[in-house]
């Protein structure tokens, strides 16, 4: 269900879910600011979805201390003190209203024929889970018309399945998904907010790494491990490297392709008669042709949504591997959360984009629109232009879009032109922070 019949929205309702970034408080302050443009109340979930279960509500307008808008202002004064938290806001990393990793369970499909409508909404919805039924009542107690919930691919299939419920049981109340993911592997948007700029942190320090890695005349192998567990994305941005220092990474891993580790052993080995410095992007989720991972995976606790809570180690892995094989010196060097919280290295396209999709979700459900996800399409042509369209939330929920075959190179040891030319649009532009005494600034912790 894509739109609803016409209902006065007064309230919204935004979570936060999932792993933080740099830019997901970005799409935060693009849905305040829009919201409050409109008057509107704005409510904020403390820990997404199940901190709203246990009632952990927080007023956003208060809590910035936004002033009433006022007639004929397009924007606040910059002296206004919530105008310059919103600021702050945006540039602060993390998720400001906290995070969870909460999944809701399967909606249980139940249909009546012969009875009257008011029996069949009742039995509909006594045939889910009672979670629903008392998100139900917290939404009725907080006179909530709207939810919009910022996050990736799980916290889509919460979005999904609470816009159907509330279609099951002829709800009013409309639910909108605002991308984000540094993993950047969420079908429905060309890129997702948060991963421009883990992208910029990842081509910056590969840059430095291999500046770092060739002053001494020595052999020697440097693993860089970047996350992403399905889907190389992060990966493949480090061959950006080679716009910053003219040095490319010698070998981009990404697990869309099988890793024949003999065949990497082989290519490092002729590589290192050829030069000293070998640099070496891998994903954390690179795995062997059967599937496995190339460490214990057995060893590593699962989350509520099925996928490992933690896969790192890969570099360490394969830094130790060429110690042992090749004998030469090498170190395995894991970005771990790093990439999703250096605000230093924040992309200002990929702020933007985030602050404009926070507000493009206002906008979808003043327009009637639920079950849906806000996304950035590319227009391909020069230079980079981008719109905003939603797509049916149902289509992106527990979904993964991998780096297609034509950007990684035919032996699969490394990305080609076309990934470089989709990536570099989305780290242009550096994010001047608000600083004070030359250091920067975030927005204090929610109280």
């Amino acid at each position: 269900m894509h739109s609803t019949s016409e209902h006065a929205i007064h309230t919204i309702l935004v979570g936060q879910s999932g792993g933080p970034t740099t830019a997901i408080n970005a799409s935060l302050a693009g849905i305040i600011r829009a919201a409050h443009a409109q008057g509107l109340r704005v409510l904020g979930m403390r820990n997404g979805i199940q901190g709203f279960l246990e009632g952990n509500v927080v007023d956003l307008i208060e809590v910035l201390e936004l002033e009433k808008p006022k007639l004929g202002a397009l924007k606040q004064a910059d002296t206004n003190l919530g105008e310059k938290n919103l600021q702050l806001l945006r540039k602060t990393p993390s998720s400001w209203l906290g995070s969870c990793r909460f999944k809701l369970p399967e909606l249980e499909a139940n249909s009546t024929s012969g009875a009257s409508s008011e029996s069949t909404a009742n039995s509909k919805s006594a045939a889910v889970s009672p979670i629903y039924q008392q998100i139900d009542l917290q939404l009725k107690k907080y006179q909530v018309d709207a939810v919009l919930y910022i996050g990736g691919n799980d916290s889509m299939d919460t979005a999904d399945k609470l816009s159907r419920y509330f279609a099951q049981v002829e709800s009013a109340v409309r639910v909108v998904g605002v991308p984000k993911t540094i993993d950047n592997d969420l079908e429905g948007t060309d890129h997702t907010p948060g991963f421009g700029s883990a992208a910029r942190f990842v081509a910056s320090v590969t840059a430095e790494l291999t500046r770092d890695g060739g002053v001494y005349n020595t052999k020697n192998v440097t693993f860089i491990e970047a996350m992403g567990r399905d889907a190389g994305w992060l990966t493949a941005a480090g061959a950006l490297a080679q716009d910053i220092c003219g040095t490319a990474p010698d070998f981009v891993l990404l697990p869309e392709v099988p890793l024949d580790v003999n065949a990497l052993l082989s290519a490092i080995e002729q590589r290192l008669r050829e030069k000293n410095n070998v640099i070496v992007v891998v994903s954390e989720g690179v795995h062997h042709a059967d599937g496995s991972f190339l460490f214990d995976a057995k060893s590593v606790a699962i989350d509520t949504f099925g996928h490992l809570a933690a896969q790192s180690g890969t570099a360490q892995y394969l830094s130790q591997l060429v110690k042992d094989q090749l004998g030469v010196k090498s170190r395995g060097i894991e970005l771990n959360t790093l990439q999703r919280c250096a605000s230093h290295a924040a992309s200002k396209v990929d702020l933007d984009e985030a602050e404009a999709l926070g507000a493009a979700g206002v906008k979808a459900v003043l327009q009637g629109k639920t079950g849906v996800m806000v996304g950035v399409h590319r227009i391909p042509n020069e230079p980079y232009t981008t719109e905003i369209r939603t797509t049916p939330v149902a289509d992106v929920a527990n979904k993964v879009k991998l780096v297609p075959r034509e950007m990684i190179s035919e032996d699969g040891f490394n990305v080609t032109d076309t990934a470089l030319t989709y990536l570099r649009p989305l780290v242009a532009g550096i994010e001047e922070p608000v600083s004070v005494d030359g250091l920067p600034r975030f927005l204090a912790e929610l109280p």
